[in-house]
């Protein structure tokens, strides 16, 4: 049944998932492709009257890849429905950290690149083991 009321808004949650069909570049050499939420690229997202604004901050300020990372955000957020235009800011003063790499993420990492471990009683290190 058609309704009188204009589309509704998508939301942040909707807009983030479109941006988690993005991988960061840089991921991929790690052989753990990425996206740019679960990968802390993503410091806000905002949408007002279809317009949507994203702020990102980078892993490094001279990222090299940063052109496509905007790219990739506005085609994947611009085929969101109700999104009619899509802004990407860079946030000069971000303080990326590897922190912010997302909890399943950072699990996929680990398990391609255990944390060293240190045992102070023994007086020895040695990798630590998938959890």
């Amino acid at each position: 049944m058609p309704s009188d009321q204009p589309d509704a808004a998508p939301s942040a949650a909707q807009l983030r998932d479109a941006l988690r069909t993005i991988v960061d570049p840089c991921s991929i050499a790690t052989g753990i492709p990425i996206n740019l939420v679960d990968m802390g690229l993503i410091e806000d997202v905002r949408i007002e009257n279809g317009a949507v604004t994203v702020t990102l901050q980078l892993t490094s300020p001279v990222c090299m890849q940063v052109a496509n990372i905007r790219d990739g955000a506005e085609s994947a957020l611009l085929a969101v429905e109700g999104v009619s235009s899509v802004t990407t800011v860079v946030d000069p003063n971000s303080a990326w950290s590897p922190e912010l790499v997302g909890e399943g993420a950072r699990r996929q990492l680990r398990r391609l690149r255990p944390l060293p471990t240190y045992d102070w009683k023994q007086g020895r290190g040695e990798h630590e083991g998938c959890r």
